[in-house]
């Protein structure tokens, strides 16, 4: 009987200290990603993610330090699945134009834009800035159309309602653009 209370004792310990552990590891990989050093919030990530994948949060910002800090796509992508399959998020990092008639005069070039994130849910996408200065939500059922145009890599053009957007995904490539794509497809889009 003393085994086994010493036993359940020393099991709730370890247990204690790998929670705390993992916490931390949490918050220093969120830290890091705020301060922008995106290759370093994936070695944080990856030891909570490998031993518990029910928190949709770690899921998302594993992804993210894939696809911003490592370049790997295809590592981002299986993450933002498995983070939307849990009620999560996937979330790009973009620039936001605020110039009108950008793409039809053929310019590539964003002069006036505020930076921020785009969050992809199912049923939903949400842009919010960085500054805090505004937001967009955008329902599936108001989604007009979901573009990547084919001389822009990285650009991705919304129409939603009545007004029409322009964003720019981080690392301006039409990889990462096609993830967003993908993802935006899969959860707003009518199968």
């Amino acid at each position: 009987m003393r085994r086994i209370t010493l036993g359940l004792i020393f099991a709730v310990f370890l247990f204690s200290q790998q929670n705390g552990r993992f916490a931390s590891l949490k918050s220093q990989a969120f830290d890091l990603f705020d301060r922008g050093r995106y290759s370093e919030v994936a070695g944080r990530l990856e030891e909570v993610w490998e031993q518990d994948h029910s928190d949709a949060r770690v899921a998302e910002y594993l992804a993210m330090g894939y696809l911003y800090g490592e370049k790997d796509v295809k590592k981002a992508k299986a993450l933002m699945q498995e983070s939307l399959k849990a009620g999560g998020l996937a979330t790009f990092l973009v620039q936001h134009s605020h110039e009108r008639g950008l793409g039809l005069l053929g310019s590539d070039v964003m002069n006036n834009y505020c930076s921020g994130r785009i969050s992809v849910a199912p049923g939903k996408m949400s842009f919010i800035a960085d500054s805090g200065d505004h937001s967009a939500t955008f329902a599936a059922a108001d989604l007009k159309e979901f573009r990547l145009p084919g001389n822009k890599p990285g650009r991705a053009e919304i129409k939603s309602g009545a007004k029409a957007f322009i964003f720019r995904v981080k690392s301006d490539t039409h990889a990462e653009a096609a993830l967003f794509e993908d993802l935006v497809n899969q959860n707003l889009r009518s199968k």
